[in-house]
């Protein structure tokens, strides 16, 4: 069993899980039936290091399997493998103090990339992913947790990817939309099944405040194109971790 530290923030609903850990057996009080088998992925926020100044929602990706098979339980988590986790963790302490943002003693040649992976989990065209808004995809090999890269789909991905895409019912295909910080054209996608179809520029004004954080998918009856990527959506401070349920995984 593989272990990591994590800082020390005390009693609280919003602390970080201080290691990674496999549980094979878990114990289970009265019966799971014996056809539900498959797995429950869950991700969120858990630094692997304390951070001064740094908010919550900036810790480290962590990954959580819950794994059901026969009638046993069994959990597994996981730190993911970005190269900002990385690379503190080669160095022994944080180097960044969220939002991207380098602590001010951090050495010069620390890596410039801060993502976390720690937004949500999705499994599409067999590909298990861990999100944030401000990167690419994260692929995690969906048994063992382990982190196996960005995922740009063969080269059709260049930026960032949100961390809410959304999958046409119908089609299966996926759509996302990614923040452009060095200008106002915002690229977004159509994937499906682990291939980009096409990559579009979607202007916005340059004096819009709105943070575009989620976005809801609309079928014209005459068309079988996807439109309407364009819906504000506001979150409270709740704990509510995305997840992905994969059953016969």
């Amino acid at each position: 069993m593989q272990q990591q530290t994590a800082p020390d923030t005390g009693f609280s609903n919003q602390g970080p899980i201080p290691m990674e850990c496999d549980a094979p057996f878990l114990k289970v009080k009265g019966e799971l039936p014996r056809d539900l088998n498959g797995t429950l992925y869950r991700n969120g926020p858990n630094p692997q290091f304390d951070a001064p100044g740094a908010h919550w929602f900036v810790g480290d990706g962590m990954l959580h399997a819950f794994h059901l098979e026969n009638g046993r339980a069994s959990y597994r988590n996981r730190w993911v493998r970005t190269p900002k986790w990385q690379a503190e963790h080669d160095a022994g302490r944080a180097l960044f103090g969220g939002f991207g943002r380098k602590l001010p003693d951090a050495p010069v040649t620390a890596i410039p990339d801060g993502g976390v992976a720690n937004t949500n989990i999705i499994f599409h065209g067999g590909r298990l992913l861990a999100l944030e808004e401000a990167h690419l995809p994260m692929e995690i090999e969906p048994g063992t947790l382990a982190t196996l890269g960005s995922c740009n789909y063969g080269g059709g991905i260049k930026g960032p990817f949100t961390a809410h895409p959304k999958i046409d019912p119908v089609t299966g295909e996926m759509m996302f939309f990614g923040y452009n910080a060095a200008g106002p054209f915002t690229p977004g996608a159509l994937v499906r099944i682990g291939r980009c179809l096409r990559l579009s520029d979607a202007l916005r004004p340059v004096g819009d405040a709105l943070c575009q954080h989620g976005a809801r998918l609309r079928r014209h009856r005459k068309s079988p194109a996807v439109s309407d990527l364009a819906a504000h959506r506001q979150h409270d401070a709740r704990d509510e971790r995305p997840a992905a349920l994969c059953l016969g995984a």
